[in-house]
Formats: structure tokens, C-alpha cells, sequence
């Protein structure tokens, strides 16, 4: 059987779907030795590509590039080449790893949903975007032989707002790299200059872009109510995340409240730094389609408290402390028996290692294959 991946999102800014992309493809490669593969890059990606791609995998270049020009062109005249590609190469199995893809005359089509932010979040997109995706995702959806959520939270937004039957629904959770999230990754890591002061303090660290969905603005109102106990005088907060949308009033109200520290995008071995030494990881949002920054710093041996909505119970199970995310004052509650509680802590790091191995790239590579064979039959 002939399988093609369209890996058009293996670029450095190819965020979360290239990460699905990358750990994907090389799990496939090692369990996989039957089938035939084909990657399709963008043709200006095509050295990062062979860099992250496993190398026994056909890789070949789609005609556009990653210019915002061509960003758009890709959107208006990509079915040709599909067209045309699907009949020379005769592929049996067409995968998008994410939410839209070109018709196909004869190959099956199985799509993976990420979330349907678009849906719930739609100014998280620039308005042209938002115009395509609107048509261009619940039209692939429709179209697609099968789909592979990566949350059963996902699974049933596609059910309420999409109408998908729930057979037409394979529910494959996404993982972390382990070793890449591991203390043993910054032994040796010495904080920048400017940071020096964060090896004495006592800091709750959070990750993730600055916009309204990921409900800074509550997170530092519930720690203003926390700094109010004499245990926590010398508490920090510590976001980091790129500024995304509508994050003005998040990042002024971090500039004008004290012990709150912002960080644009930090190095990664900082961000482990981070993870590992943070009192506690802090997940305030109010959608997610996975949510990896809990696990990431499980990985690292850190407790978190997170929200109680979305995807994010399925993924935390019973290792995280869980609050509303709507009321601020049992946010801070939470926040303040999670530091506090020692008994409570123990019991939540004893979890820890069983939460995060229910979560194996190894293992959504084999259960992929699966149902490539399943719709192939």
C-alpha cells in the first residue's frame, strides 16, 4: 500500500502540527516496514525537512513556498497539483495531519483535527484565513474516509458542531518526546545573566501564547488574591509565550503587577529550566485541543494546576490539582492548597510517571497504521 503525508507544516515555525508531523512520520519508521511512504514538503523547506523526516521515507516538494504570497496562492491552486499527483503516483492512502485537504478521486482521504479553535476562537485567526479555513474545514471534514482526533474532547466538538458521525472518529492521543523533556537535557545549565535572580526565588511558572483563550488575565488577578497570604510575600509568576492576539490588556496588566515577570520567547533549555524548578506549572485555559505544557512538565518532575475544561482533564488525570477557570477566587484557592499541601503533593507526584506513560508517540504511530489498513480494506 502507497501512503502519502502531506508534511507541508515540517518548517521552524511550523508549531504544534509540525511537532505531530515530525514525531509521527519517525514513529512510523520505526514500526512500519511494509508499507510505502511519500512526504511532501513545501520546496523552500525541503533541507529542514530531510534533517527532521525519517531518511528511509520518500520525501517530495509541493510547487509552493512559505512566503505569505504563497501561502494564499497554495490556497487557490493547490487541487491541481494534487490532482495531478494522485494520478502519477497512484497513492492508495492520502493523510492531512491537519484539519483541510484536496479532494482525491480514488485515494482514501483521513484527516487528523487538532482542535476546532476556528469554531470557538475564530478572531485567533487574520480574517482571510479565517474566510478559507471557515469553507475549506468542515467541507474536508465531510469529505474525509475516516478521522483521527487527538482528544476524545475533540471527538465530540466534531460530533456537536460538525455533525460527524461518532464511527467516522478514531480518538489517537498526541505524546511529548521524553527524552527531550528531561532533567538530563540542562545538566550542566547555567541561567543567563538577567535571570540569576531566579535560582533564590520561589516562582509558579506558565506557558503559552498571549491571547484571551489562555486566561492570563484571571491567572494574575487569582495571584494577586494568593500574594495577600505572608506565605507567598515573595512569590513569583513567571508566563512566557509570544505575543499572539489581542494581547494588549494582558501585558499591561503583567507590566503593573508586582512579582509578575514576562518573557517573550525563551531558549529552550530555559524553558526546561523553567519547568523543573517552578514551584508549580500553572494551565489556566479555557480551550484546548491536547495541551502538552502540563505533561512537558511532568516530564520534568513538576506538579501542575490547570483547568478543569476542555481537553485538559483527559490529558492531566488525577496528577494535576484542577480549578475553574472562570472564578478567580477558586483559582487562587487551588493555587494556594497546591503549594501549600505536602501530603496532597506527594500523592500527585506518585502519579505522575503512570499519567505520562498512558501518552507514547510509538504507540499513535501504531494506531495510525491501523486505521490507514482499515480504510484501505
Amino acid at each position: 500500500m502507497k501512503i502519502a503525508i502531506n508534511c507541508i507544516f515540517c518548517a521552524p515555525r511550523g508549531g504544534g502540527i509540525k511537532e505531530y508531523i515530525v514525531n509521527l512520520t519517525n514513529n512510523i519508521a520505526l514500526c512500519d516496514k511494509t508499507n510505502t511512504y511519500i512526504l511532501y514538503v513545501l520546496e523552500d523547506q525541503l533541507d529542514y525537512a530531510k534533517k527532521m523526516l525519517p531518511p528511509s521515507f520518500r520525501i517530495k516538494t509541493v510547487p509552493f513556498k512559505s512566503s505569505f504570497l504563497s501561502v494564499i496562492k497554495r490556497s487557490l491552486f493547490s487541487q491541481r497539483f494534487w490532482t495531478m499527483e494522485e494520478e502519477k503516483e497512484q497513492f492508495d492512502i492520502f493523510h492531512s495531519p491537519f484539519f483541510h485537504a484536496p479532494k482525491m478521486k480514488r485515494a482514501k482521504l483521513i484527516l487528523t483535527v487538532h482542535d476546532l479553535r476556528l469554531y470557538r476562537y475564530p478572531k485567533t485567526y487574520n480574517p482571510l484565513r479565517y474566510l478559507f479555513l471557515k469553507r475549506a474545514v468542515k467541507d474536508a471534514i465531510q469529505r474525509a474516509d475516516h478521522i483521527l482526533s487527538i482528544s476524545e474532547f475533540t471527538k465530540q466538538e466534531m460530533i456537536a458542531l460538525c455533525g460527524v458521525s461518532p464511527g467516522k472518529v478514531t480518538v489517537i492521543h498526541e505524546a511529548i518526546d521524553r527524552d527531550g523533556f528531561s532533567p538530563k537535557q540542562i545538566a550542566g545549565f547555567e541561567l543567563p545573566k538577567e535571570y540569576q535572580y531566579l535560582k533564590e526565588a520561589r516562582f509558579l511558572f506558565s506557558l503559552g501564547h498571549i491571547e484571551p483563550r489562555k486566561n492570563y488575565e484571571r491567572l494574575i488577578e487569582a495571584f494577586r488574591l494568593l500574594k495577600e497570604r505572608p506565605e507567598n510575600k515573595n512569590l513569583k509568576l513567571i508566563i512566557a509565550g509570544k505575543k499572539y492576539v489581542n494581547y494588549e490588556a494582558t501585558i499591561q496588566l503583567m507590566q503593573k503587577t508586582p512579582d509578575v515577570i514576562y518573557m517573550d520567547f525563551i531558549p529552550r533549555e530555559l524553558l526546561l529550566w523553567l519547568y523543573q524548578n517552578a514551584a508549580l506549572f500553572v494551565f489556566p485555559s479555557t480551550y484546548e485541543g491536547f495541551g502538552f505544557p502540563p505533561l512537558e512538565a511532568a516530564s520534568m518532575g513538576t506538579l501542575s494546576a490547570v483547568s478543569n475544561i476542555s481537553s485538559i482533564p483527559e490529558v492531566c488525570g488525577e496528577c494535576a490539582f484542577y480549578f475553574n477557570p472562570y472564578d478567580v477566587s477558586e483559582m487562587a484557592s487551588t493555587l494556594s492548597f497546591a503549594l501549600s499541601d505536602e501530603e496532597a503533593r506527594k500523592l500527585k507526584t506518585a502519579l505522575l510517571e503512570t499519567q505520562l506513560s498512558r501518552f507514547s508517540w510509538l504507540k499513535n504511530a501504531t494506531d495510525t497504521i491501523k486505521v490507514y489498513m482499515t480504510c484501505k480494506a
